[in-house]
C-alpha cells in the first residue's frame, strides 16, 4: 500500500542554540522560503520528469519548478563517464548518444561528463530531497563505447574502456546484430556496441557496485537502458544468468542496510522482447517502458481519434503498477517514431502532447515519464517549457491527488476523458469544441472546478457538463475533496444464492480502509427471506468483502488453505454507493462471481432482541434464589456458543444480548445454565458468531 502524496510542504528551517539552562536576549533563527510541491513518497503510480541531457546543477536550480509542477523524481541521463568527451563538444543533436556509449561502469569521475562531478550528483539528490523529489539515474549495463570496428565483441571496445573492462571474457562472442527473432538473439548478440557479457559475474558485481556507488550519492531509482537484451535467469539454460536477481536484489539490500527506502527500478524494453516472451519474467523485478500504449495514445491525438485514446488497454501485457508510460522520448524525439505520420516527434506541436498526456499522465498505477525536451546545447537545462505549463502541471497534481482511486477511461465524440474515483476527471478536446456534455460513469452528482480555467463543470443526472478551455485539455476537480469514498450505510444486507447457502453455511463480512489499511471482522445475522445483515462497525472503510464461513468454525479469519477452511467462498472487493445497501449473488456464482448492488429494507418479521432493562442489578443471585434450565439443540445449529439471554428479573443477564454462553452436557446437544427465579422472560441462541435464536419464552419458567 502507498503512502499519499504531500500536497503542500511549506518548509522553513528553524535552528534554536540553547547555551544555558536560563532565557537568552537573542535567538538565532534561519529560515529558508517556502515552496509547493506535490510529490508522492514513492515514485512508482506518480510522474517523472525526464531531463534529458541537463546537467546536474541545472536540474538542482530547477528543482522549486519542478516541485510546483506535480513531479514526484526527476531522471538524468548516464551517469558513467561517455565516449569521447569533452567540454567543448556542445551540440546535443551530435553528442547525446556519446552518453549511450559508455567508458565504464562507475560514475564520471571529475567531470568527464557533460552532467557534472560526482559530488554535484551528490549535492543534486540532497536538494532534491528537501523538496520531496525522488532522484532516478539512467544506467548502460548491456554495452561498452565502441571503436571504429562497431564489431559489438571484444575486438571492438574502445581504447578509452576502464581497464578493468579490457577483458575479453568480460563480452558476448557472437558477431551478428541484434534481430528480435528469439530471447538469444535478443540477449546474446549486440547493437553495434561491443556487447557486455552480463552472465559474467564479474561483470554483474561491477554493475552493482556502480548501484552502490549511487546510492552512496543519495540516488532513489534506476532505469536500465537496453534492459531487453539482458538475459533473465528464467532464459534457456544454455545463455540464462542471474544478473537481475543479482544486481537489483543486491542494491535493495545495500539501500535497506543503510536505512534507505528501497530504490525504484525500471527498464527500457522497446517493441517485442522475443516470440510468445511473457513480460511478467522482467516485471518480477522491475516496472518496463510500455512504449506501445504511449505512443498509440500520442498517434491518437495527433489523428484525432478519441476512441483509440481512450482504449486503457496495457499494451506490452504488463499490469498498471509495473508500467511506464510516457507520450514521447528521447528515442522518438530525436530518433524514428515510425508510421505514425511524422518521421520524429520533433514535428509534433506542444497542443498535441498535453492533450496525449492528458490521459497518459491521468492514469491510475502506471508511472509516467514527462520528456523535457533537449536545449540545442548540452548540460543545458531545457529551452522548451512545456514541462512545467499548466496543462502538464494540473495532470501531474491530478494524479497525485487521486492517488490509489480506481480509472474509468471512455469516449464521447471527439473528445477522450478519465474519470478517476467518483471526484474527478480529465477531459481531452480533440476538436476543442469547447462546451461539453459527457457520460459519467464514475462522477458522483455535484459541483466540480477545471483547475486549468477555473471554469465550473457540473455532474447531475449521469452528465458531466462544462466548457474546456482553449487548449483542449481540462482537468476537473476541488482540490480540497477527500478523494476516497467511504461506505455510508450503517448496515449491510447480503442475499446469498442457492451455492452459498448450502450445507448449514454461515456468513461474515470484511470491512478495510484502503488508505490507512484498517480492517475488520463482522459476523453476519439471518433476518428473514434468505437475507443476512450486519451493522457496520466504527471506522472509515472503502470497501467490504462478503464471505460465506465454514460453520463448523466461529472465529472469522483469512486462511482457507491452512486445512482449517475457515474460508469457503467470497465475492470481489466492492462498495455499495451512497443509495445502495444490500449484495445479491447471481444465481449460480460461487466465488467472485457476478452479484449487484440495490436498496433494502428490512421487513416487519426480521428478529430483534429484547429490550435490555436498564436499571437491574448485574450481580449473580445467591444460588438458593436460581434454578437450572435446559435446552435440547434438535435444530441443527451446532454450536459450541449456545447462549440463553433473560430479562426482568431483580438479577439482569450478566451480558448484554446474545446473552451469556451455556454449558454443554451431552457434546453440542444439550446445555444447561443457572438462571434467577423471578425472570420473565428468555430465549435461547446460538451466540454472537452467527445469530439464531427461539422466540421469546415467557410462560413455564417460574
Amino acid at each position: 500500500m502507498k503512502t499519499r502524496f504531500k500536497r503542500v510542504l511549506s518548509l522553513s528551517l528553524v535552528l534554536i542554540m540553547v547555551l544555558s539552562v536560563f532565557p537568552l536576549s537573542g535567538i538565532t533563527s534561519v529560515s529558508a522560503s517556502g515552496y509547493e510541491t506535490y510529490a508522492q513518497d514513492s515514485v512508482q503510480g506518480g510522474a517523472i520528469l525526464h531531463c534529458f541531457d541537463w546537467s546536474y546543477n541545472n536540474i538542482k536550480a530547477a528543482l522549486p519548478d519542478i516541485a510546483k509542477a506535480g513531479y514526484t523524481a526527476v531522471q538524468t541521463s548516464p551517469v558513467q563517464s561517455p565516449k569521447d568527451y569533452s567540454s567543448s563538444y556542445t551540440d546535443s543533436v551530435n553528442q547525446w548518444w556519446k552518453l549511450y556509449q559508455p567508458l565504464g561502469l562507475s560514475i564520471a569521475a571529475n567531470g568527464t561528463t557533460w552532467l557534472g562531478t560526482k559530488a554535484q550528483l551528490t549535492s543534486l539528490c540532497a536538494e532534491a530531497e528537501q523538496y520531496g523529489i525522488k532522484v532516478i539515474v539512467d544506467i548502460v549495463a548491456n554495452h561498452v563505447a565502441s571503436n571504429s570496428s562497431n564489431t559489438g565483441t571484444y575486438s571492438g571496445v574502445n581504447s578509452g574502456v576502464s581497464s578493468n573492462l579490457q577483458n575479453a571474457a568480460y563480452y558476448h562472442t557472437d558477431t551478428e546484430k541484434v534481430n528480435d527473432d528469439s530471447r538469444y538473439n535478443i540477449t546474446q548478440r549486440h547493437l553495434n556496441k561491443p556487447d557486455l557479457n552480463t552472465g559474467n559475474s564479474d561483470v554483474q558485481q561491477m554493475v552493482l557496485e556502480l548501484l552502490k556507488e549511487c546510492i552512496d550519492c543519495g540516488v532513489d531509482g534506476f532505469r536500465f537502458d537496453a534492459a531487453k537484451h539482458i538475459e533473465l535467469p528464467t532464459d534457456d539454460s544454455s545463455f540464462a544468468s542471474q544478473f537481475w536477481p543479482t544486481v537489483i536484489n543486491g542494491a535493495k539490500d545495500y539501500a535497506s542496510d543503510k536505512g534507505e527506502d528501497e530504490p525504484f527500478f525500471y527498464g527500457e524494453v522497446l517493441g517485442s522482447a522475443g516470440p510468445n516472451f511473457d513480460i511478467s519474467n522482467y516485471t518480477a523485478y522491475m516496472a518496463v517502458t510500455d512504449n506501445y500504449t504511449g505512443d498509440r495514445a500520442l498517434e491518437s491525438v495527433y489523428w484525432t481519434s478519441a476512441s483509440d485514446l481512450a482504449d486503457g488497454y496495457y499494451y506490452k501485457g504488463t499490469s498498471a503498477d509495473k508500467s511506464v508510460l510516457w507520450v514521447e522520448s528521447h528515442d522518438t524525439y530525436l530518433g524514428s517514431a515510425g508510421s505514425a505520420g511524422f518521421s520524429n516527434t520533433s514535428e509534433v506541436t506542444s497542443d498535441v502532447i498535453n492533450k496525449a498526456w492528458a490521459i497518459i499522465g491521468a492514469r491510475a498505477d502506471s508511472t509516467s515519464l514527462f520528456f523535457a525536451r533537449p536545449n540545442s546545447v548540452m548540460g543545458a537545462a531545457s529551452s522548451d517549457t512545456n514541462w512545467k505549463s499548466v496543462e502538464v502541471a494540473e495532470v501531474n497534481k491530478f494524479k497525485n491527488h487521486f492517488d490509489g482511486t480506481s480509472e474509468y477511461l471512455s469516449s464521447s465524440g471527439d473528445v477522450a476523458y478519465i474519470e478517476r474515483g467518483s471526484k474527478g476527471v480529465v477531459i481531452a478536446d480533440l476538436s476543442e469544441q469547447g462546451s461539453v456534455n459527457l457520460p459519467a460513469h464514475q462522477m458522483a452528482d455535484g459541483t466540480y472546478t477545471d483547475q486549468i480555467t477555473g471554469n465550473t463543470f457540473t455532474v447531475a443526472n449521469g452528465t458531466i457538463s462544462g466548457t474546456v478551455g482553449s487548449t483542449g485539455v481540462a482537468v476537473v476537480y476541488n482540490a480540497d475533496d477527500d478523494v476516497f469514498d467511504y461506505i455510508t450505510a450503517s448496515t449491510l444486507y447480503l442475499k446469498p444464492n442457492s451455492n452459498w447457502t448450502q450445507a448449514s453455511a454461515r456468513f461474515a463480512m470484511y470491512v478495510y480502509n484502503s488508505i490507512d489499511g484498517s480492517s475488520s471482522w463482522v459476523s453476519m445475522t439471518s433476518v428473514g427471506s434468505g437475507y443476512y445483515s450486519a451493522a457496520l462497525p466504527a471506522g472509515k472503510w472503502t470497501n467490504v468483502i462478503f464471505v460465506r464461513m465454514n460453520p463448523s468454525s466461529n472465529e472469522n479469519r483469512w486462511d482457507a488453505y491452512d486445512g482449517e477452511g475457515h474460508v469457503w467462498c467470497q465475492t470481489n472487493d466492492l462498495f455499495p454507493d451512497a443509495n445502495t445497501n444490500c449484495y445479491t449473488i447471481a444465481n449460480g456464482a460461487w466465488s467472485n462471481g457476478d452479484g449487484s448492488w440495490s436498496s433494502y429494507t428490512p421487513s416487519q418479521e426480521t428478529t430483534t432482541a429484547p429490550t435490555v432493562p436498564t436499571t437491574a442489578p448485574t450481580t449473580s443471585p445467591p444460588s438458593s434464589q436460581t434454578q437450572t434450565v435446559y435446552v435440547a439443540d434438535n435444530a441443527g445449529w451446532n454450536t459450541n456458543n449456545m447462549s440463553i439471554y433473560w430479562w426482568g428479573s431483580t438479577t439482569a443477564c450478566p451480558s448484554e444480548f446474545p446473552g451469556v454462553k451455556m454449558t454443554s452436557v451431552s457434546g453440542n446437544k444439550v446445555f444447561k445454565y443457572d438462571i434467577p427465579k423471578d425472570v420473565d422472560g428468555l430465549l435461547f441462541n446460538n451466540g454472537s458468531a452467527a445469530i439464531k435464536q427461539t422466540a421469546d419464552i415467557t410462560v413455564g419458567i417460574k
